[in-house]
């Protein structure tokens, strides 16, 4: 594999760390359930969600199922979850039997709507799901009064948003638990990894107790299932390659997550300025990073959606369309499992069908900044610049 596309797999890794990290694998023991990468890994990641306790799973579902398994979701227990997003927000919930409720988002930011979370709460109501979509934090603060005000826990999907904070502290210190992706293409990669945080011992133990097949009950802190001979759910620990991987660009992400911010608000500020096209923002008190940068396009000006990311990808700009379905509509949930939802949600449904998303790793470098806000205005004037030919 090229050096070039290696760092486009997994950011900042070149071919000397990759041989190194090879070699300190085949060293520690391939099926890890103690020690070594997995506690190095598993530390590491706490400390940048600012937590107490981590568990590593092998992809960002998987952390969401233990989250709500430690939770003790029961049938007909209820977990509401933004409109928006990716379905398997709402998979793990329906694995336990329980149910999840949809509630539309904020027409600014694409995250939740705090006011229709509150409508939806009903007497199954156990926990709310945000999500941090494209990087930019939800309202934490309305979010956790209202967990406590209805005595709810609260989870954070924040697969989109490695190292976002509120008013400068991270997710795990306002969230019950933080669950992640670290898969192929993200802020941090380990090409199909998860991980999950949490600040409570039991919660922690339960999760262990659910997805780590021979880890228990010698690693359990409480004394609750130390009865226990193993596990009781399904296999969820990950490679530790895996771990490896997005160990090392842990250690390294300040520096990039900087420059990448840096590159994706020079894009925002100078497409502030064309025509047809806006960017969204960011509350006050988050720090927001970039996966991608979600552009909404005046369709009205501009024509459909499809026939101007067409135009933008002829310009060669690093665009793409992440529209299609809300969660609600998948037929994983609607047909396999059965869930039901008799609400609208005509902001999510909007946004769905009026925003494409900018690559924000594709602007890393200064100059890819300019060609892409040149190809913007290619398509905003309606015509092709001198010496730029669409191809």
């Amino acid at each position: 594999m090229s050096t070039e596309r290696l760092e486009r797999i997994f950011y900042g890794l070149n071919d000397e760390n990759l041989e190194r990290l090879v070699r300190e694998v085949l060293t520690e023991d391939l099926s890890v359930t103690e020690g070594g990468i997995l506690e190095r890994f598993e530390s590491a990641a706490a400390e940048f969600f600012g937590a107490r306790h981590a568990v590593a799973a092998c992809n960002g579902t998987a952390a969401l199922h233990m989250a709500l398994f430690a939770l003790d979701i029961q049938p007909d227990d209820e977990v509401i979850i933004p409109a928006y997003g990716y379905y398997a927000m709402a998979l793990p919930v329906c694995l336990l039997g329980g149910v999840p409720i949809f509630c539309d988002v904020c027409a600014d930011n694409f995250t939740v709507n705090v006011a229709e979370v509150e409508q939806a709460i009903g007497p199954r109501t156990r926990a709310v799901i945000a999500h941090q979509p494209w990087g930019c934090p939800a309202d934490v603060r309305a979010l956790k009064s209202l967990a406590q005000r209805h005595h709810l826990a609260l989870i954070s999907d924040s697969s989109h948003a490695h190292g976002t904070l509120w008013n400068d502290r991270p997710l795990g210190y306002y969230y019950d638990f933080v669950c992640t992706s670290f898969g192929k293409g993200k802020l941090i990669s380990g090409g199909e990894l998860g991980v999950v945080t949490c600040n409570d011992d039991r919660l922690r133990d339960r999760m262990l107790l659910y997805g780590h097949v021979n880890r228990v009950p010698q690693a359990f802190i409480t004394a609750e299932y130390k009865h226990m001979h193993n596990s009781v759910g399904v296999k969820y620990r990950p490679h530790p390659f895996a771990m490896a991987l997005a160990l090392e660009q842990l250690q390294t992400y300040g520096e990039r997550s900087q420059r990448l911010v840096e590159n994706a608000r020079r894009f925002e500020q100078g497409l502030s300025s064309v025509p047809g096209f806006q960017t969204f923002v960011t509350a006050r008190e988050g720090s927001r990073v970039y996966w991608r940068i979600p552009v909404r396009v005046d369709t009205s000006a501009l024509g459909p959606l499809e026939s101007v990311l067409q135009r933008l990808q002829e310009q060669s700009c690093p665009v793409e369309s992440k529209g299609g379905l809300l969660i609600p509509e998948h037929n994983a949930l609607v047909n396999f499992y059965g869930v039901k939802t008799r609400r609208r949600f005509p902001v999510a449904q909007r946004l769905l069908s009026e925003t494409l998303q900018v690559n924000a790793f594709a602007l890393y470098d200064d100059k890819a900044v300019e060609r892409t806000l040149a190809g913007f205005r290619v398509v905003a004037n309606g015509k092709n610049p001198v010496g730029m030919a669409s191809r």
